[in-house]
């Protein structure tokens, strides 16, 4: 039933969620779009202007053609985090890794 369960036993790994989305994200969190014609940023550098008291959500989509990421009408702010396309998973990865720097992850 839109469930994917771990194959050793019930666990829920993933679930799909019903619309709209913004019922499931936390109250008052600021909501990031990626796209290649958003503002150009430097990731590491905009991670730490983040407030810290405050949960983020990035949008990040992953289609060969269009741009989810900003089709959206619940995204506050739409930044690039590089000069070229990216795959979701790079994307992810750059977000993650600036993260990690700011909060001293080794």
């Amino acid at each position: 039933k839109l469930k994917i369960k771990a194959s050793t036993g019930s666990e829920t790994l993933l679930k799909v969620i019903k619309n709209p989305i913004t019922n499931h994200l936390p109250v008052g969190c600021k909501k990031i779009g990626t796209s290649v014609t958003g503002k150009l940023v430097d990731i590491q550098e905009y991670v730490k202007e983040l407030p810290q008291d405050e949960p983020v959500v990035f949008v990040i989509g992953c289609v060969a053609n269009g741009n989810p990421a900003v089709a959206v009408d619940y995204v506050e702010e739409k930044i690039a985090i590089s000069n070229y396309h990216l795959s979701a998973a790079c994307c992810i990865n750059r977000i993650m890794g600036a993260f990690e720097n700011h909060w001293g992850i080794l």
